[in-house]
């Protein structure tokens, strides 16, 4: 087995510009973890929280860089919704030698050491992935009693599922598989049963035994939680991929997955809600947020990966934006041939 990673955390720093101070475990705390690729968009998520509750709100972020501009932009969302913002400095080099994919990067792993971090002062932490927005309360999310539970969480959509028994070998675990991208955890149970350690101890194992963790961390806490978790209703985790606009011609049938009672939308997949041709009344949710936060102003981004130029032109194709699509088929063509 190889060494297990040794992870420093700092404290960066903490925007405080509420009115009324607080105790912090009076309060619901919210937490991220990013890359530099997705430090924006945890902004915009916030802002998607401020403006849909009235309840009192901590944010957490925990990142491996910070640039100039997020933090000033971080700065004006503390003062302009009165908001308590603390940033932590994660040293991640050591994080290499766990497994990652072409579209999840390292920092899936700093949920983990956020979870062992912060029990050291709260008793409970909603984590969520910087792709998920609110556009409802959080009151009964935030006076959850987990009753012992390590985590409450949302079970993954019918196709995930599915999957599962095939690539974890876990009959057990089929109809109970969770989305890892929002979970809200006891964080007194979490270091009590020592999941961090245990987590990366089942990730760095040589020998997985042909199981195959194609969501490595959300696959091992899966395994590690298994009958220890409490399933929230889907509304806490409505889970929509921009992808089904694809097979949408009339990009009206959303309404079948977001409904008005729900709560948290993630948005998974390679095409995100911030890109230059997600154009749909889908990822309206996220555009609400985006018109009343620092980053209004911000262009949207365009394809940088090779996945997002695969996905980029098809998309502009069902558009009906044909030279566009045309020129950026060709464009994802010329970068796959490059890199043979």
């Amino acid at each position: 087995m190889n060494s297990l990673p040794v992870i420093e955390i700092s404290e960066y720093k903490v925007f405080d510009d509420r009115t009324n101070t607080h105790d912090d475990n009076d309060a619901l705390n919210i937490a991220y973890g990013v890359d530099r690729n997705y430090l924006d968009w945890v902004g915009i998520s916030i802002t998607s929280v401020v403006i849909n509750n009235s309840i009192d709100i901590n944010y957490h972020i925990v990142a491996d860089e910070y640039n100039s501009s997020f933090l000033s932009n971080i700065e004006a969302l503390a003062k302009k919704y009165k908001l308590k913002i603390s940033l932590y400095l994660i040293n991640a080099e050591r994080l290499d030698c766990l497994p990652r994919t072409k579209v999840w990067s390292r920092a899936m792993y700093f949920r983990l050491f956020a979870f062992e971090l912060f029990s050291n002062k709260l008793d409970k932490l909603l984590y969520l992935d910087a792709d998920v927005f609110c556009k409802g309360r959080l009151d009964e999310l935030a006076t959850c009693d987990l009753n012992g539970k390590i985590a409450a969480v949302v079970k993954d959509v019918d196709s995930m599922q599915k999957k599962v028994i095939d690539r974890l070998k876990d009959p057990e675990l089929q109809g109970n598989y969770f989305n890892s991208g929002v979970v809200y955890a006891n964080l007194k149970e979490w270091v009590k049963n020592n999941l961090t350690h245990r987590i990366l101890a089942m990730l760095t194992h040589e020998n997985h035994n042909d199981i195959v963790y194609k969501y490595p961390d959300q696959d091992v806490l899966n395994i590690l939680l298994k009958g220890k978790i409490k399933f929230l209703p889907r509304k806490f985790n409505t889970i929509y991929t921009i992808k089904s606009e694809l097979k949408d011609r009339t990009h009206q049938k959303y309404k079948e997955t977001i409904f008005d009672e729900t709560v948290l939308i993630h948005y998974t997949g390679v095409t995100k809600p911030w890109h230059k041709w997600a154009v749909y009344p889908s990822v309206r949710y996220y555009l609400q947020a985006l018109a009343v936060s620092p980053w209004k102003d911000q262009p949207p981004r365009d394809a940088q990966t090779i996945v997002e130029l695969k996905k980029r032109y098809k998309h502009l194709l069902v558009q009906h934006k044909y030279y566009s699509g045309f020129v950026a088929g060709v464009s994802y063509l010329l970068r796959k041939h490059s890199i043979r």
